[in-house]
């Protein structure tokens, strides 16, 4: 009998705050999300899916065309530890395993029973869990100066091995992540706030304005003020 249920979901409006007696992974195979989970906000996609703690209150609006992996994992699998770890860390940033996996999706079947190689990713004691507790303090605080050296002492590796452990886990250089998580959060603010497009830019970490416009641009084909209008 497999101790979580995965399926895939598309939303067509957004959900309304939602509470259950059960935790759920969600995953981005296609899309983004905006996602909202204890009252806390993010930008869910191809690189950052999120969990839910039992009895959290969650929200979610999707960008457009999307489809997600959601696992739900009934009461009593988790451990105690797990799921207080989990619960402070609701932000997953996905490894390049699991990527392949959501890329496949959904011609090549789910998997029966994916929580092990969840937990193998980010429970307290997984292969990934030094990178995990490093990803969310980037994506907390994607203003700061996120320099290799800076990332290395939050890890507590030197900086070489950081870089391989960014190339194991995700496939992508540190900076790489930096940059994409700076993007992220970019993207939600000019969503979920009035604020100008050059005072997000500075807040998110880029030099200039101009910077994030060609980020923005580079990955969506769109302008900061074409993605808040939704063009």
């Amino acid at each position: 009998m497999s101790a979580s249920t995965p399926h895939l979901r598309r939303y067509l409006g957004p959900t309304g705050l939602e509470c259950h007696d059960y935790a759920q992974w969600v995953l981005p195979v296609r899309g983004e999300l905006q996602f909202e989970v204890g009252g806390a906000g993010g930008h869910l996609d191809r690189l950052q899916g999120a969990f839910v703690a039992p009895g959290q209150t969650h929200d979610l609006e999707a960008l457009g065309e999307h489809c997600c992996l959601i696992v739900d994992c009934p009461a009593g699998v988790l451990d105690d530890d797990t799921l207080d770890h989990l619960y402070r860390r609701p932000w997953l940033a996905v490894p390049a395993d699991m990527r392949r996996r959501l890329q496949g999706l959904p011609g090549n079947g789910l998997e029966a029973d994916p929580l092990p190689r969840l937990l193998r990713h980010f429970a307290p004691a997984g292969s990934g869990a030094r990178l995990q507790a490093l990803c969310m303090a980037v994506a907390s605080a994607p203003g700061l100066d996120w320099s290799v050296a800076r990332m290395a002492a939050v890890a507590g590796v030197s900086g070489s091995r950081l870089h391989a452990l960014f190339a194991r886990e995700f496939g992508l250089a540190p900076q790489a992540w930096v940059s994409a998580a700076r993007l992220r959060w970019a993207k939600r603010q000019l969503l979920g706030s009035d604020a100008s497009i050059s005072d997000i830019a500075q807040r998110a970490g880029y030099s200039e304005q101009s910077a994030f416009t060609r980020a923005l641009r580079r990955e969506s084909g769109r302008t900061p003020r074409q993605w808040r209008a939704g063009q």
